[in-house]
Formats: C-alpha cells, sequence, structure tokens
C-alpha cells in the first residue's frame, strides 16, 4: 500500500481505515493508442445505445457508467484497484485526518476468500480477538462469497456504537466463530516505547505508518540516546502497513546517508522505475532487532526489508503478509476517482515480496495450542465460557487464575494451565490499557531479546 515517494497510496482498512493518503491533486497520465481498444470501444458504446434506447425501464446513466468503470477495475482481479464513488471519495479525504470509525481491521482479497490482513493493537477487532489469517465468511448474517473488498468494508462500517456480527473461519479451529464486536470512534496511537530497564534494551512497538509516525518515533529515538541504550527491538508485528514515504523515513533514522531503503517498478517495458535512499545521517546507530509476523504487511515489509537487506537489523519471528503493490489514486472528477496499482516495490536485493513475504532470519512461531487440547479450547470459546468468567474477575492475579481453573473443571474442561492462563490474560486485557510490553506468553519477544542481547 503504497506509492512513489511523493505521492499517497492507499490500502484497504476495514475502520474504514485507508493506510494510503488521498492524493488530492489531479495526476497525469497515458492513454496509450492501440489499435484493438478503438474496437472494444465501439462495443462499448454500441452496448449504451441499446440499452439507452431499448432497455423496457429508464435507465439511470450515471449508476450505469459508473458501474461499467467499476467492471473495468474488477476485470483486472487486483483486489487494491477499484473505483471511488462520491461516498468513498469523501470518506477517503476524511480519513486523512488520523480519526477513524469503524472495528480497526484491515482485509484483501486473497484466493477468492475475503482475509484479515491484521487487526489493529487496542481497536475493537483487536479486543475482540480477530486475528490476521482469519477468513471473514459473513457479516451481520450475510454471506460474503462473490462480494469485493470495498463491499465488505461498507458492510462492517456503521454508527458508533452500533455492532456488527461476524463469522470467521480459523486455522486449525475446527468450527467457525463469531464475533459481535461494537464500532467506536478510534484515533490511532501509532507507536508505543519502554525500555527493558534490567537488560538496558529499548523498545518499540509500531501499531501503523501514519502522518504522526516518523516524529513518535523520533521522540522515542531522543529519549532512548539520553538514556545511552545501545540496543533496540522494533516490533511491527499485527502493523498492518502505511505510508511509503512514512516508511521510508523511518528506515532513515537506522541506515547511513545514501543507502538504498527500497525501489519501485511498473509494467515492464516502461521507464516507471524510482529508488528511494536515506538522505541523512541515522538517528540510532546501536544494535537492532526487528519483530515481524503474518500480519506485518506493506510498509511494516518495507522497513523489514531494508534493515535486512542492508545488514542492519535481523529479523525475528513469522513470514510476513506479503503486500508489496503500489497504488495511485487518480481524480476523474473532484467528487470521484479511482485506484489503481500503478507498481510494485522491490527490497534493497532487488526481491519482490508481493504474495510471498519475508521469511525472518531467526524464525519463531507464536505459541499455540496443541492438537490433543484443541476440542476442549474450542469449546471454551465456542460457550463463551471465559467472557463468562471475566464478568466477575477483571483482575489477572494468582487466585484468579486458580479459580479460573477450577472454573473449567467445574464445565469438565481439562486443559494445560499455560494455555488456561494465556487464555484468561487475554480476555481481561480487552478492559484496560495494556503495558507497552509483557513477556509472560510472549516467546518470539523473548528470543528477540535474547538475539540483540547476542548482538554486544
Amino acid at each position: 500500500m503504497i506509492k512513489k515517494l511523493r505521492e499517497r497510496n492507499i490500502h484497504l482498512l476495514v475502520l474504514v481505515f485507508f493506510t494510503g493518503l488521498f492524493l488530492g491533486i489531479n495526476l497525469s497520465f497515458r492513454l496509450k493508442a492501440e489499435e484493438p481498444s478503438y474496437g472494444y470501444l465501439d462495443y462499448f458504446h454500441q452496448a449504451y445505445q441499446i440499452i439507452s434506447a431499448e432497455y423496457v425501464e429508464k435507465i439511470d446513466a450515471k449508476k450505469v457508467f459508473y458501474g461499467a468503470i467499476k467492471g473495468m477495475l474488477q476485470a483486472l482481479g487486483d483486489p487494491f484497484s477499484r473505483f471511488l464513488n462520491e461516498e468513498d471519495f469523501a470518506e477517503l479525504k476524511e480519513e486523512t485526518t488520523g480519526k477513524f470509525v469503524g472495528i480497526g481491521v484491515e482485509i484483501t482479497a486473497r484466493d477468492g476468500e475475503i482475509v484479515v490482513i491484521s487487526p489493529i493493537d487496542e481497536t475493537p477487532a483487536m479486543r475482540a480477538g480477530l486475528r490476521a489469517g482469519d477468513v471473514i465468511t459473513s457479516v451481520n448474517g450475510v454471506e460474503i462469497k462473490n462480494k469485493t473488498v470495498a463491499e465488505i468494508v461498507k458492510l462492517i462500517k456503521g454508527i458508533p456504537n452500533t455492532k456488527v456480527s461476524l463469522v470467521v473461519k480459523r486455522e486449525a479451529v475446527d468450527e467457525p466463530l463469531s464475533f459481535e464486536i461494537e464500532r467506536e470512534p478510534i484515533k490511532l496511537e501509532s507507536v508505543r516505547y519502554d525500555i527493558f530497564k534490567d537488560q538496558n534494551v529499548g523498545y518499540i512497538k509500531v501499531k501503523v505508518f501514519g502522518s504522526e509516525t516518523p516524529r513518535e518515533i523520533e521522540k522515542a529515538l531522543n529519549a532512548m540516546n539520553e538514556k545511552a541504550v545501545d540496543r533496540l527491538i522494533v516490533d511491527l508485528r499485527w502493523n498492518p502497513g502505511g505510508q511509503l514515504d512514512k516508511s521510508i523515513t523511518i528506515a532513515n533514522y537506522f541506515l547511513e546517508k545514501d543507502t538504498l531503503i527500497v525501489s519501485t517498478r511498473g509494467r515492464e517495458g516502461t521507464d516507471s522505475f524510482a529508488e528511494y535512499k536515506a538522505k541523512n545521517d541515522p538517528l540510532f546507530r546501536g544494535k537492532l532487532v526487528v519483530l515481524v509476523n503474518k500480519g506485518s504487511a506493506s510498509a511494516s515489509e518495507i522497513f523489514s526489508g531494508a534493515m535486512r537487506d542492508n545488514g542492519r537489523a535481523k529479523l525475528v519471528g513469522e513470514k510476513t503478509f506479503g503486500k508489496g503493490s503500489v497504488q495511485k489514486v487518480y481524480n476523474l472528477s473532484e467528487s470521484i476517482g479511482m485506484a489503481v496499482t500503478v507498481a510494485k516495490y522491490y527490497t534493497p536485493s532487488g526481491v519482490s515480496i508481493h504474495g510471498t513475504g519475508i521469511v525472518p532470519d531467526i524464525p519463531v512461531e507464536m505459541d499455540g495450542f496443541s492438537e490433543k487440547e484443541r476440542p476442549m479450547i474450542n469449546r471454551v470459546y465456542r460457550e463463551k465460557l471465559v467472557e463468562e468468567f471475566v464478568r466477575n474477575h477483571r483482575a489477572y492475579t494468582a487466585q484468579s487464575r486458580k479459580e479460573f481453573i477450577d472454573f473449567l473443571a467445574a464445565k469438565d474442561i481439562k486443559i494445560s494451565e499455560k494455555n488456561a492462563y494465556f487464555i484468561l490474560k487475554s480476555e481481561i486485557g480487552k478492559y484496560s490499557k495494556q503495558p507497552v510490553f509483557d513477556l509472560e506468553f510472549d516467546t518470539q519477544l523473548k528470543t528477540a531479546l535474547d538475539v540483540v542481547n547476542a548482538a554486544r
């Protein structure tokens, strides 16, 4: 979800949060006058004349032409190229403020299914328990097969404080999962940071690459430098991306001047090629580890690829999502437009990660549930037992952990203490602001700490 450095890119976030940014100027483009196109345009003109003259009812010309434009873009088979009608265009402009209304999840189309790229931290979607890789099968009881991403976005959006019901399929879970999520106004805090004081290791969590993210990260790095922190973990897990230029700016904070960060290439045979390099000396020169997972996409992958390919950082975690195409927004008028994929981006080593993702240097899977315990855990979620328990237990303490084990046992559910504690803590965590980091169940972060400390 990206664009050239001086252009804003667009992604489809359900909030609605498009992590690209609206470009409110008319962009020039070239229409190639290829001979076959004239014949097809004749067909189009004839079809419209027949419909206009012969259709049994009076036609709505605007609706017909909007549908034609929409159909052309859908025929590309690219979920990121789409028509923006008046409503879509106005929403896109409004969303550049960084304030959104929705549930806080980004989706895409993949292999004919609507897939969650990532829920955004501390949003209704994350609190409800949606995960990267979840496949949405229905919204408010409406089956979404054969619907576009834009159509699904409209179904999920709504008035603040109303609820939307989602049904999803999840890998390794036998039965569909149902979620009822309350929409709310969301102002994203894109960066949180702290220091592992006993180890003098810095930690920066980047939730999304937004307009304020460079300023926030600069503030965090200055705080690290003031405390002489010489080792740092940048956590991009569940970060669905954002603005290409912000990702480039932030990469500049860690790379030496003139180091290649990313390049973009358009259609083969054109001269559409651009390279983006660090323009300034870095703000932080200490040891660096970057945490990624399957919810790390787009601008997150640009940053991760730049750090890894330039030998600046080790990547720890899981393979990233693989979203590496560039969208540009074209104004068709003052009130309508279209977003078109115009290029792909390439990491400094010349690799396109679109559709493949980045494999980390040190793969570490998130802790999961064993096959043996999965039926019992499915029952916990299906019967909403943890929600029932947490109604009267809002603190995660030794006492509440013991009572939760007893509660499950009374329901004839036997799972490991570790899994029971994880489920309980995850549910309780939905109702209060969480610490910047928590090592209790985070094997990936523990590994990142080991890696960055070993680099001393």
